[in-house]
């Protein structure tokens, strides 16, 4: 196995790393972490039950004792400190069982595996399954807006005359965008659902009525957005300029024209992002925010396990940041939990960033 992606080192691993078999980000990370000396365990969830087992068993302390191995490596529960949950895949369930019976063994599967490493209580989750799924939109919003970010005005709503409404309210000035993610597949293909415009002749079509969809304030003088990435308490923020076109509104359409650019954050808006991360219990996450010509930064997205290695400057920084903290939980004693506090010093420099487009990819 390559050891950029796998630790090879003797002895049972005290960090897990969770994602898919290809995964070129996940490698810039365990490439440090390897140099660094600290010992991990890569797994697949689409391995598991297949070649990953797991054996465990309570013991009379309450705690969970046992494996998890492969057949190759073996790792003692009780010696796990931290675990990466990075880009998990489905589980990987046998060919030629019903649907009831699929959907059966992937309850059985996630929650025998993750149930039991979720009642490791010495374990440091960089981020639980559970966090992530709980900053979704509609409360990331509200979160945010509680903690006086400044949110574009938002609709979510079934009802295509409510729709209508807020539409009229803003002149038209509306866009919408998904409340379940950016990535789908139809007919064997992938696409992205990103942020479009509302036309007028969609702004109260009876299709709204078939689900929920969400509406937001366009804003008409955005100047350029930011992207923060945030590892622990350290925030990384940099600035995405895009050309006029499709990545205007949305610049993940049209990456390879991006420029990016060096900034730092208004320190409010730094303990900002820190409260509110603390509030999800988040360790990682990325932000995005839209600056308008006025110098308003509003916040319209928390990803919990957004990407960053498509900004070139952040493949040296971000790996360093993340292998920092991966390092300090595996090699820290046995203890509860706890997430980082707000600091008067919440803002990472600037960066030295390239000041001309590049291409590059999602990460």
């Amino acid at each position: 196995m390559n050891t950029t992606t796998a630790s090879t080192r003797s002895g049972t691993p005290r960090l897990l790393v969770v994602t898919v078999a290809l995964d070129p980000t996940a490698d810039l990370v365990l490439r440090e972490l390897n140099a660094r000396g600290v010992e991990f365990w890569r797994i697949d969830l689409a391995d598991f039950p297949s070649r990953l087992r797991l054996s465990t068993q309570l013991r009379p302390d309450g705690r969970w004792g046992g494996t998890l191995s492969d057949g190759r490596r073996e790792t003692d529960l009780a010696e796990l400190r931290a675990i990466w949950w990075r880009k998990p895949a489905g589980f990987g369930l046998a060919e030629g069982m019903s649907v009831a019976e699929r959907g059966w063994a992937e309850r059985q599967a996630r929650a025998g595996l993750l149930g039991t490493l979720n009642s490791l209580p010495q374990v440091v989750w960089i981020n639980r399954p559970e966090n992530n799924q709980r900053c979704d939109k509609p409360r990331q919003l509200a979160a945010a807006a509680q903690l006086g970010f400044a949110v574009p005005d938002t609709l979510i709503t079934d009802d295509p005359a409510e729709a209508a409404a807020f539409a009229q309210r803003h002149r038209g000035h509306v866009v919408t965008k998904s409340l379940s993610g950016l990535v789908y597949e139809e007919g064997g293909e992938r696409g992205g659902l990103y942020t479009y415009p509302v036309p007028p002749e969609q702004r109260g079509s009876e299709r709204i009525a078939l689900t929920a969809h969400l509406f937001q304030r366009r804003i008409i003088d955005k100047e350029y957005e930011i992207r923060v990435t945030v590892v622990g308490d350290r925030i990384f923020p940099v600035e995405i300029h895009a050309p006029e076109g499709s990545g205007r509104l949305d610049w993940r359409c049209d990456t390879p024209n991006l420029a990016y650019r060096s900034t730092v954050l208004p320190s409010p808006i730094g303990e900002r992002i820190l409260m509110l991360l603390r509030r999800f219990q988040l360790r990682f996450a990325t932000l995005d925010f839209i600056v308008d010509s006025r110098g308003a930064h509003y916040l319209v997205d928390v990803n919990p396990n957004g990407q960053w290695a498509w900004v070139p400057e952040f493949r040296q920084r971000i790996p360093n940041a993340l292998a920092d903290l991966l390092e300090k939980e595996t090699r820290a004693s046995p203890q509860r939990e706890a997430f980082p506090r707000v600091r008067h010093l919440a803002v990472v420099g600037r960066d030295s960033l390239p000041p001309a487009p590049f291409v590059g990819g999602a990460g």
